[in-house]
């Protein structure tokens, strides 16, 4: 009884996710990406890091700034993916604004990633 009742909301579980694939799957890979760039640092004298950075929008004082600003926007990303797997059941259209959000933030504020 115990087991197929597991069995039933593992399997409707992964249908809800099976109906969300390209938003999660675009979600993991903005992910991703960041992880990516956690582990890619620049070196100390990079441009990025000095006050005259005029071309990017974002200039931070050093490597410990930078990869701290890394490491909370990866776990605020973890807690939107979080928020939006609860949505997905009874929000479809919330959830999926959830998983595209990083995206459309990209779009609004070009070049803070690359």
């Amino acid at each position: 009884m115990f087991k197929e009742k597991i069995r039933q909301t593992m399997s409707q579980t992964f249908k809800l996710l099976w109906s969300f694939k390209w938003y999660v799957g675009l979600y993991l890979l903005y992910y991703i990406i960041n992880i990516i760039s956690l582990f890619d640092i620049p070196v100390a004298d990079d441009k990025i890091f000095q006050a005259e950075a005029t071309s990017r929008i974002w200039s931070y004082t050093n490597q410990e700034v930078y990869i701290g600003s890394l490491r909370l926007e990866i776990i605020i990303l973890s807690l939107l993916f979080l928020l939006g797997t609860s949505n997905m059941r009874n929000h479809p259209l919330l959830a999926k604004i959830i998983f595209l959000s990083p995206w459309v933030y990209m779009i609004i504020f070009p070049g803070i990633l690359f």
